[in-house]
């Protein structure tokens, strides 16, 4: 139950902490909770089902998805650490003298949370409270997709496509060049099977956009892995709000007529990357066109790094498309605010 009556067990626990640095403490005062508690209210429930006690926050647990996303911690072993760890007790607002919330309950929690749809709204709140900050935003944005795998193992012959690569043809539709292979059965039915180089994937791709200049998740939007990147561009530059003449950098995949079209037409500038003319060679000018996008994608590429190695990015932890996509979107807040503290104390 959260604290409503600070305990003298909660004061020790202030107390030991108080003279204690911890990156928790700078995320309590970084985020402004009140303007995140208004969209909590949405999922907010009156009653827990266990045991007829007042339900958690919708706030507190928040915190906690939060916390198991910096430490990649299960709902076991997160009911596990709110049981002995102060500083997690302390951040997530719960009293010693009480009952933490247990991992069933962190659960229920969490599905409540997709089926109100609120995490890209919480993406979009953060982003909007960093920027107040003083973290600068800057007049550009990069776009590139990356692979999840999904949780299941496939189990039966299907079908496995080839991304193109290179300068070669983007495809008119959102298949590529198909392969034959016998694989097992998935439980998964909405992932599917990609080829890229010599390496097969089975899972999705999230398709993302990133400040220029901080590498800050900006927009995620997620499709099975044999979608295209080039097609989804527009969809997800469309799920911001970007002002005009914003600069969108992306590589060669991302190059056709329809793509340049859309962004003059939303008055926004392209910066993506050309492919050379077929049975031409490629000219100087253009060389160094995308030579010099290439040093700026580099950010995406490293914030993709980061989200794979501490964040779970290189595989889904659930099935399903939209829990994967809500599962990569937690992360990218929680990666959003501990890469924030970071810039603002540079």
């Amino acid at each position: 139950m959260e604290k409503e009556i600070i305990t003298l067990a909660d004061q020790e626990i202030n107390e030991r902490i108080e003279n204690h640095e911890h990156f928790l403490k700078h995320i309590e005062q970084l985020v402004d909770w009140e303007k995140i508690r208004s969209i909590l209210n949405q999922v907010e429930l009156k009653r827990d089902s266990v045991a007829g006690r007042d339900a958690y926050s919708a706030e507190v647990m928040f915190r906690i998805m939060l916390i198991q996303s910096w430490y990649t911690l299960s709902d076991y072993q997160m009911e596990d650490q709110l049981i002995c760890n102060m500083m997690f007790l302390w951040f997530s607002h719960l009293s010693m003298d009480n009952p933490v919330p247990d991992h069933s309950t962190i659960s229920r929690w969490r599905s409540r949370f997709s089926e109100k749809g609120i995490y890209q709204k919480l993406l979009r709140e953060i982003n909007r409270q960093l920027k107040k900050h003083g973290i600068k935003i800057s007049e550009g944005v990069i776009t590139d997709a990356t692979l999840v795998e999904s949780k299941a193992r496939p189990r039966k012959k299907e079908i496995i496509e080839t991304e193109p690569v290179g300068d070669e043809e983007i495809p008119s539709q959102a298949t590529f060049q198909a392969t034959e292979l016998t694989v097992e059965e998935s439980k998964d039915p909405d992932a599917r099977w990609l080829k890229k180089g010599k390496k097969s994937t089975y899972g999705y791709k999230g398709h993302t956009v990133v400040d220029k200049e901080t590498g800050l998740v900006q927009a995620i939007e997620v499709t099975p892995a044999n979608v295209f990147d080039g097609h989804m561009l527009i969809p997800v530059i469309d799920s911001l709000d970007l002002p005009e003449n914003t600069e969108v950098l992306a590589d060669k995949g991302y190059c056709s007529e329809e793509n340049e079209a859309a962004l003059k037409e939303r008055n926004l500038v392209s910066r993506i990357m050309r492919k050379k003319k077929k049975n031409m060679e490629v000219e100087a000018d253009q060389r160094a066109y995308n030579y010099g996008i290439s040093k700026e994608r580099y950010k995406i590429e490293r914030s993709f790094g980061g989200l794979k190695k501490y964040y779970g990015w290189s595989r889904s932890i659930y099935m399903g498309i939209h829990k994967t996509a809500d599962y990569l979107v937690l992360r990218a807040i929680a990666f959003n605010l501990k890469r924030s503290l970071k810039i603002l104390q540079t």
